[in-house]
């Protein structure tokens, strides 16, 4: 899937049409090595022309310089390992790249400023959270681009973002959530209580409610995004309660989930995040709501190659092929084919803007 979004992105950028909605609207450093790619299928995505692969392998990148912050570490199996794929995936266009993981808020600031003193072209904080830190510091390195994922944030002339929708991949984890409960319930648990988390629990709770066959959506965030107990035992309780089908969008801590499932009995299956968890709980895992930022994150790099990164917000969603659904897997007969086709009709109304999804992003 991601091979084929970025080749659908990158033609998109070249020709000048990329299919966006623009509004304006302790930590670890080393050099990215390489990570995996997430699998899965999504909504569909065009294949580049071979006149954009040319023009991209054309373009010499060597001389820019790309940085990433990150809120938590780079191989959690989520939010932050898709963040430092999209590094790689810049580092594969031939940029040079560095990236601090686990940093704490404290010293988003400092982070920033050093990778900025380097004469780091693009600095990408991974989050909404890093906003007011780019904010503050964006004034005094007017030649570096600063670049927040999971934001609307936009501050001329050199503060951009990149919003990931996340309450499209809740409303899609909402709508297989529903379709696959048999006891009428089902849960979502959040991380911190945060913009971009808020946004995917009210695309759930709509996504379920608008299945309309009478389940009902429990909710709960744990207030961080890495204590993986502190969602084992949230899910644990939503199990209680009856929930036989449980999402999630809170990071590494999301990893307690997938602890809760292999413990529950049988029918209980979870919905994973970002990228395809399935390996966390074979058999258990109904699928993912994938989120590939990382793709979004390699197509601004090209933009700013070409002069034509601004101080605006970038929106992704389904109809981009950045937010879509990983396979089955095993887990295919769970659903029944009207009820896939169901899913699949259901993104395809989102693309095309005729579904309407709650977000707490402006």
């Amino acid at each position: 899937m991601k091979k084929d979004v970025l080749k659908r992105l990158l033609t998109l950028a070249t020709a000048g049409v990329m299919m966006l909605s623009m509004a304006a609207c302790g930590s670890t450093a080393g050099t990215a090595s390489s990570g995996a790619s997430s699998s899965g299928t999504s909504s569909s995505a065009a294949s580049a022309g071979s006149s954009a692969a040319t023009s991209s392998a054309a373009k010499d990148y060597s001389s820019i310089k790309v940085a990433l912050l990150l809120p938590g570490s780079a191989n959690d199996k989520g939010w932050n390992q898709e963040a430092y794929e999209g590094l790689e995936e810049i580092k594969a266009l031939g940029c040079q790249t560095a990236y601090s993981e686990s940093v704490a808020p404290s010293d988003y600031e400092a982070v920033f400023r050093g990778y900025a003193d380097q004469g780091y072209n693009i600095v990408f904080g991974h989050g909404v959270e890093f906003g007011d830190a780019a904010t503050a510091v964006a004034p005094d390195y007017p030649d570096t681009m600063f670049c927040i994922t999971s934001s609307d944030l936009s501050v001329a002339p050199n503060v951009c973002s990149l919003q990931n929708l996340n309450n499209e991949q809740g409303f899609i984890a909402g709508v297989v959530a529903a379709l696959a409960s048999k006891s009428g319930k089902v849960g979502a648990i959040g991380g911190m209580e945060i913009t971009s988390i808020q946004s995917y629990i009210l695309g759930f709770q709509q996504g379920v409610k608008y299945v309309d066959n009478g389940t009902t959506a429990l909710t709960a965030y744990t207030g961080d995004f890495d204590d993986a107990t502190k969602v084992k035992e949230q899910a644990n309780a939503f199990i209680e309660q009856g929930a036989d089908v449980i999402a999630q969008d809170a990071d590494q801590a999301g990893l307690g989930l997938f602890e809760a499932v292999k413990d529950a009995p049988a029918g209980v299956y979870a919905i994973g995040s970002v990228k395809d968890q399935y390996e966390e709980c074979p058999g258990r895992v109904l699928t993912s709501a994938l989120n590939a930022i990382s793709d979004a994150m390699a197509v601004a790099v090209k933009q700013y190659a070409e002069g034509n990164l601004t101080a605006q917000c970038y929106r992704y969603g389904i109809k981009e092929g950045v937010i879509g659904l990983a396979d089955y897997h095993d887990c295919a007969s769970v659903l029944t084919d009207e009820q896939k086709a169901f899913v699949t009709d259901t993104m395809n109304k989102i693309a095309a803007g005729e579904i309407t999804i709650q977000s707490a992003q402006s």
